[in-house]
């Protein structure tokens, strides 16, 4: 219950709490300092007055002067005689205007920190004596409050986290202990020391023409780096060392060959220029230019595209005055472009390597001798997996192609994910190997071609009968193998008579089918990656020849420079674009453009001579080897954006290249559609 206020009694508290207000030591004259301080502050903070007090002094002070103005009196309680007042005063008290509620400010700032108790947490290693020590005490500290008036209550509990977080030990290090030690050695004991360690040093190949000396120490006559350099754990943190050394430096090439800023396709300044730019360069084997170290063949792992392997060997024979004794195989990572990652060397020339697509690590190796070997990469220093032997494939002819196939009702196997793989040579024979049980591979001879006689079916040419029938010319050279996309077991080999032979695994000892499709040796074949009936072949004649299955006769032929064609393979993102490689230039056809030239030729080291390139597995970049023994990794810069429908573009440029020729015209419309079923890419390689 409240009771109203006489107006004299609030005059005088109001009189009164201003007295105080003046007698305040913050309402005295300011010095200079304040003065100062004040001339900072805001005009609002400056106009009103400032008082310090607690949360406590502030809620007191309300309540014993809190007013309550104009409260309505109740009509069940009388006034006090000693309250009332005269009528007139209380008439002009009503009419009077009641005065404003008083209003408190109040500004809350942040206080120093007070610290009244602190306790650091301590821990140590339960099996170390400190650790014991503290166990003991705590024993002692639990026995002393052990009973009914001393027990303490105590509360396990995590702070500041939700989970708890445990710490290892194994991230804590130990203690180091110094101490000072006397020792005396002699002269003679100096001299005998240095004497024993033998300094050599060595200079080692670091890129292309860079060396870089390393001195080593021979103690007794042992070069303790050899020893060291033949630990696994020591090449394995040395392999990894240098992808991190060499990322600093190909950071920029690697993230190209990866594709991770591909173009933008709303960019206003978009120019097709069809161009090839230089990413890196993988060194040879060896940097003496006089050895012959060509680069004969490469593969792709078909699981990790940043892994191909590189053989070198003898490619062109005709500066070569007598075979070279020596080959290798280099197993590069894009990850490090410096160095290879594993090295296998051969008393005779490496012709051709082909990884496994069942089983990425293993590589098959075809040698110079007619040797074939499958070496597992997985691994360092390993040996061969498997090894030809003589009984089961007596020829010693170069292996110039393998593929791995898919056979079924292979049995004898030593793993029946290994799928067997082909071989041809240049004495003419298919041979296909498996996997045994044994470190010998087991080799069935799948094919002995002969050479073909009178007219073929394909191009048209002259060819003139033999003055007299050779033992040693009855067969000719194997120089392509190339499979089916579709059908598992048809496979396709070119010779050196520019001869096409359609073959299959279920009929061995036989063809199925003879094409010419160029005047002298054919090089290469593939498939369109939108067509499986689609297919080119390049040769010494200078062309490029596209054939279609169903037409004798060559649809399209490219032909441009005046040398031959070593390769010439589809692009993997464009179904009208193919690379071809001469022995200067690397060409870039568009059949949309024109079939006449090459939207760009490309000339690196015009002085080497190529030999061969493949496409990476993206498709975006290219990897071209040379007769010097190096393989440039070449990136496509300005290329057109690829179409949204591939076979229709495809057929579009067909058509356009036969718009002259009615009558093939017309026979590849009689084909109907060519391409795939449902209109997907080519997924078997």
């Amino acid at each position: 219950m409240s009771r109203p206020l006489r107006k004299d009694y609030r005059t005088a508290d109001f009189e009164q709490l201003s007295r105080m207000i003046r007698d305040h030591p913050l309402m005295k004259e300011p010095g200079a300092e304040q003065q100062q301080l004040h001339k900072l502050r805001t005009p609002e903070y400056r106009t009103k007055c400032v008082m310090r007090a607690s949360l406590d002094d502030i809620a007191l002070g309300i309540n014993l002067y809190k007013l309550q103005l104009d409260t309505p009196m109740s009509p069940t309680l009388e006034e006090p005689n000693y309250l009332k007042e005269p009528a007139s005063s209380a008439r002009s008290a009503h009419s009077a205007r009641p005065p404003a509620t008083p209003f408190i400010k109040v500004l809350l700032r942040k206080t120093p920190i007070v610290v009244l108790f602190e306790r650091r947490s301590m821990t140590a290693l339960a099996d170390t004596e400190e650790g014991r020590q503290v166990m003991e005490d705590n024993r002692k500290y639990d026995e002393l409050l052990s009973g009914t008036d001393k027990t303490r209550r105590t509360v396990d509990a995590d702070t500041q986290t939700m989970t708890a977080l445990m710490k290892s030990r194994l991230v804590n290090t130990e203690r180091l202990t110094t101490a000072q030690m006397g020792s005396y050695v002699s002269n003679f004991e100096m001299y005998d020391t240095y004497t024993d360690l033998e300094k050599s040093t060595t200079s080692v190949q670091v890129q292309g023409a860079k060396k870089m000396e390393i001195t080593t120490y021979h103690v007794g006559g042992v070069d303790q780096f050899v020893g060291i350099n033949c630990l696994p754990g020591f090449r394995l943190a040395l392999m990894l060392t240098m992808r991190i050394l060499a990322s600093n430096v190909f950071e920029p090439q690697q993230r190209r060959y990866r594709n991770m800023a591909p173009p933008d396709p709303l960019a206003e300044d978009v120019k097709f220029k069809y161009r090839l730019g230089l990413l890196w360069r993988l060194s040879p084997p060896s940097s003496d230019p006089k050895v012959h170290q060509a680069v004969s063949d490469m593969s792709f792992c078909p699981s990790n595209g940043d892994i191909m392997a590189v053989a070198y060997g003898v490619y062109s024979h005709g500066k070569v005055s007598k075979l070279p004794r020596s080959g290798w195989v280099y197993v590069w990572n894009i990850k490090n472009p410096v160095n290879p990652e594993r090295r296998y060397h051969y008393q005779v020339p490496v012709v051709t390597v082909e990884f496994s697509p069942t089983q990425p690590q293993l590589l098959a190796i075809g040698l110079h001798n007619g040797g074939v070997e499958v070496r597992d990469i997985s691994g360092q220093d390993l040996p061969p997996l498997a090894v030809s032997q003589r009984l089961s494939s007596p020829y010693f002819e170069p292996v110039t192609a393998i593929k791995w196939i898919y056979f079924e009702g292979d049995v004898g196997c030593r793993n029946p994910h290994i799928t067997p793989f082909l071989a041809t040579s240049q004495a003419g024979a298919v041979t296909k190997y498996r996997l045994i049980n044994s470190p010998n591979m087991l080799g069935l001879e799948q094919q002995r071609l002969q050479r073909a006689e009178g007219e073929l079916e394909g191009i048209p040419i002259e060819r003139q009968p033999p003055a007299a029938s050779l033992l040693a010319n009855r067969h000719p050279q194997c120089l392509e193998i190339v499979l089916d996309p579709v059908q598992s077991d048809i496979y396709y080999v070119l010779t050196d008579e520019g001869t096409l032979y359609k073959c299959s695994t279920n009929y061995p000892l036989q063809h199925l089918e003879l094409r010419q499709v160029h005047d002298g040796p054919a090089a290469c074949m593939e498939f369109s990656p939108w067509s499986p009936r689609m297919y080119l072949t390049c040769g010494s004649d200078w062309c490029i020849r596209i054939w279609l299955a169903g037409i004798l006769l060559p649809i399209v032929t490219l032909q441009h420079h005046l040398s031959p064609v070593h390769c010439a393979r589809w692009s993997r993102t464009h179904s009208t674009i193919l690379v071809s490689l001469s022995r200067s230039t690397v060409d870039i056809w568009d059949l949309r453009n024109s079939t006449m030239k090459p939207v760009s030729s490309t000339v690196i080291d015009a002085d080497i001579f190529y030999t061969t390139f493949k496409f990476t597995h993206c498709g975006r970049s290219l990897a071209v080897g040379n007769e010097a023994g190096n393989l440039l990794m070449l990136s496509f810069e300005d290329m057109p954006f690829p179409p949204h429908f591939q076979y229709k573009q495809l057929k579009r440029a067909i058509f356009k290249a036969l718009s002259m020729q009615p009558d093939l015209r017309k026979q590849v419309k009689s084909v109907g559609y060519f391409g795939y079923p449902g209109g997907t890419k080519q997924t078997r390689a």
